[in-house]
């Protein structure tokens, strides 16, 4: 598809500006200059901007929109509707997820965000294998169902809304997940169980024995390494569950926050 730089179109950016003159040069001198540090080019990474690139071309298709009453006319172009790169559909996205949340999925009742990091050293077992990502989650989830019980002595299931971030403030590579939890659960009994204050620390160990778990019966790590991360003063391995939510307009707040795109909107544009 040929592409005419769009001088006066509202996709002006600084991202779109340098995409579209430098990424087919990115494209030919990646495996020289970036493969070995970074691995190898998922093909992912290509189609995605390609699209970006096309958002609002009228070669890619358009609607022509009439008013009924006036017969005004006005050409719509399409969207690429790509998530989390493109800042204009991600954010279209965002709202419509968000509105769908408050509406269909939350319950009006406190809620907390709670964050997990992982070390440096570990990050780059996920890095080149992306499907760990979905099992770095399920670590979380799994040291949330742990806590709750050690702290209820109950099998409680908590509402959960998880949302893994791969990249962190400086668009490294942090694989971090985000989970939105409601303060307690129901038992089997369908009895709500109130858990109003959250143990970091502990709640880290659990998610640190999860995490341990996962890389050793992945073959990943050995034991010798799990006990030296363990015997540093500070292991990489964090918590943070402070950010806390009492009514379902702040905790679409927070939700929309957890899957918001790598790149601002706010600096992007011109």
């Amino acid at each position: 598809m040929s592409r005419v730089y769009r001088q006066r179109h509202p996709e002006r950016t600084v991202l779109y500006q340098v995409l579209f003159h430098y990424f087919e040069q990115f494209l030919q001198e990646y495996e020289n200059r970036f493969e070995r540090r970074y691995g190898y080019l998922r093909p992912i990474v290509q189609e995605v901007v390609e699209k970006y690139l096309d958002c609002g071309n009228p070669k890619c298709g358009f609607a022509r929109i009439r008013c009924p009453d006036c017969s005004a006319e006005r050409l719509l172009m399409f969207s690429c509707k790509t998530r989390g790169f493109c800042p204009t559909c991600h954010a279209k996205r965002r709202e419509e997820w968000g509105e769908w949340m408050r509406k269909k999925l939350i319950l009006d009742t406190p809620h907390r965000q709670v964050v997990f990091t992982i070390p440096k050293m570990l990050r780059i077992f996920f890095k080149f294998n992306r499907l760990l990502l979905s099992e770095l989650c399920l670590c979380g989830k799994e040291a949330l169902m742990k806590y709750f019980k050690a702290t209820t002595s109950k099998d409680i299931t908590p509402g959960i809304i998880a949302v893994i971030q791969s990249f962190g403030n400086r668009i490294n590579f942090h694989p971090h997940p985000h989970f939105l939890v409601t303060e307690g659960g129901t038992d089997k009994q369908e009895q709500f169980h109130k858990v109003s204050y959250f143990n970091d620390p502990l709640l880290c160990r659990f998610f640190t024995r999860e995490v341990f778990s996962l890389l050793l019966r992945k073959q990943l790590i050995h034991q010798n390494l799990v006990q030296k991360i363990l015997h540093w003063r500070h292991t990489g391995f964090n918590v943070h569950s402070k950010v806390r939510t009492e009514s379902k307009d702040e905790t679409e707040r927070v939700g929309k926050y957890m899957i918001r795109p790598i790149l601002s909107p706010l600096w992007i544009f011109c």
